[in-house]
């Protein structure tokens, strides 16, 4: 079975930690998710959630994904050194890193030298998987699933849930 981590982070945006929860979930994957400052979680729009474990007790070797949501809890994932150290170790061992870079991760980027695609919803990269803003919260689950292997049971899965694209 799949294990994926999302990591929940004060501010974040409701659907792109959602969205993917759910069809990850439906696709009988292990998703645990991850409080970075708390087990106690408040989104941008005042929603909190329970999380199942905290940031620490992650390990990147024990990972399949990892997803980390956006919204104003972006800033506090680019600024917590243990995110940016859990990203690393899977980026190194070539497991999926899935985020929703925020306008201004994406100016550091495109400064840094990346090349950053904004007109499409989602962009996979080698191991990296970018998604362009809660529009994209459905794909990007999808294209995670199918990332791991799962493409069959991702195809129902939109069937079933009357999934029609962007």
């Amino acid at each position: 079975m799949k294990k994926v981590a999302i990591l929940a982070a004060p501010g974040f945006e409701e659907i792109e930690l959602m969205a993917p929860l759910d069809i990850l979930r439906r696709l009988n994957m292990a998703v645990v998710l991850a409080g970075v400052q708390s087990d106690k979680v408040v989104s941008t729009h005042e929603v909190t959630v329970s999380t199942d474990t905290m940031l620490d007790k992650l390990h990147a070797d024990k990972l399949d994904a990892l997803i980390l949501p956006g919204g104003a809890g972006s800033w506090v994932l680019r600024d917590t050194p243990e995110v940016i150290h859990l990203v690393k170790k899977m980026h190194e061992a070539g497991k999926l890193v899935a985020a929703y870079p925020a306008q201004d991760v994406y100016r550091e980027l495109n400064e840094a030298g990346a090349h950053i695609v904004k007109d499409e919803n989602v962009v996979l990269d080698g191991n990296m998987l970018t998604a362009n803003g809660p529009g994209a919260a459905m794909l990007f689950g999808y294209s995670i699933g199918e990332y791991l292997g799962e493409d069959l049971q991702v195809a129902q899965l939109k069937e079933q849930m009357c999934y029609t694209g962007l």
